[in-house]
């Protein structure tokens, strides 16, 4: 299968990644990471200066629904400022864990770049990576119309906040991109592996090699992909609330909301989907080590069945992807998330023909 050149989508992540600060390093020469004292002072002086201005932020924020012409429930603001202050606190601690772990991560980025040398990523890897780049591209432009509806009446202050309101949302949508497409790459090199001739000598040292570089990955990234998951899970049942007490109240369905809910939920099954396949992949390239039967040199195959310490004789290891020691990262946790999410759904259906019928709303 042809690749694509080297200049792809990864390589474009990863200098939106130092754009937005997700990687407080300098990279030179073939994309190797460093971690150099200016670079790193400059980081600190962004995080302290984005962290002083949240607050602020946060109020013109939630004082530019007042100066539109759109008339908002309560309940509607309420939610908008829980999910601004989410996205806010969710970035800061994004760039905040990078800066702390910028070594880690520069090594980690360097493994990662010499492996994307060696392994380039198909096509269909390659439009799936450049699909979900589209899409926060997408979501990041649905805020155009507001801009060009409401952004003559607001203050320049206000617009300033917007602004960088829109950035804290971007930083957690290019984080997912960049572990969507870590873990692609590590998907890749499982496939390719597959797919050639069976040698197990290689494949248990390509397994053991890659099991090594994927427990890094989930020790480096956990904690982000623990707020990534739990921000956007939260954020979906925000919505989820909000459409559903509109159409009950108005009896109409509002397409912001539900485009919003449903960018928000593609994008992060695409990351848990990505994460089942890789642990997919791992489980049988570990079932086709085993069914081999290799049997180590100058030993007979009863003397390998018996009980040996040789290291050959079984797979190296399992591929999860262990999040903060909560959860893993597979299809059955989708289907919990999927699960918990009809219930409330469930519920709040309920309530509100409830609240209906006895005249309450």
């Amino acid at each position: 299968m042809s690749r694509f050149p080297h200049v792809c989508g990864l390589c474009l992540l990863l200098k939106y990644w130092q754009i937005l600060a997700l990687a407080p390093f300098r990279t030179s020469g073939p994309m190797v990471a460093r971690c150099q004292r200016w670079v790193t002072l400059i980081a600190v002086f962004r995080w302290l200066l984005l962290t002083s201005m949240a607050p602020f932020v946060l109020w013109k924020s939630a004082a530019m629904y007042e100066a539109t012409n759109v008339r908002h429930s309560m309940v509607f603001k309420t939610i908008a400022l829980a999910t601004m202050t989410g996205d806010v606190c969710i970035s800061l601690a994004l760039l905040g864990n990078h800066l702390w772990n910028r070594r880690e991560l520069a090594n980690l980025v360097n493994d990662l770049a010499r492996l994307h040398r060696r392994k380039r990523l198909s096509w269909w890897s390659t439009l799936f990576l450049w699909l979900k780049l589209l899409l926060s591209l997408y979501d990041l432009l649905c805020s155009v119309p507001f801009l060009k509806g409401a952004g003559g009446r607001l203050p320049w202050s206000q617009l300033v906040a917007y602004g960088v309101q829109l950035y804290f949302q971007h930083v957690a949508s290019v984080y997912g991109n960049g572990i969507f497409g870590g873990i692609l790459l590590m998907l890749e090199c499982y496939n390719q592996l597959e797919r050639e001739e069976p040698n197990l000598a290689r494949l248990l040292q390509k397994e053991g090699s890659w099991l090594r570089l994927t427990r890094r990955f989930v020790k480096v990234f956990q904690l982000g992909i623990f707020l990534l998951v739990f921000g956007s899970f939260v954020n979906i049942m925000v919505n989820i609330y909000a459409f559903m007490s509109y159409y009950v109240s108005l009896h109409g369905v509002p397409l912001t909301i539900s485009n919003n809910c449903l960018v928000l939920a593609i994008q992060l099954y695409a990351v848990i989907l990505a994460a089942h396949l890789c642990q997919v992949r791992s489980a049988k390239l570990r079932k086709k080590c085993s069914q081999l039967e290799y049997v180590p040199e100058g030993l007979t195959q009863e003397q390998a069945m018996a009980s040996t310490p040789f290291p050959l004789l079984t797979p190296t290891g399992n591929v999860k992807f262990r999040i903060l020691g909560i959860f893993v990262l597979d299809n059955s946790f989708w289907l919990f998330l999927v699960s918990y999410a009809m219930n409330f759904i469930v519920v709040i259906l309920q309530t509100s023909f409830e609240h209906i019928n006895h005249g309450e709303i």
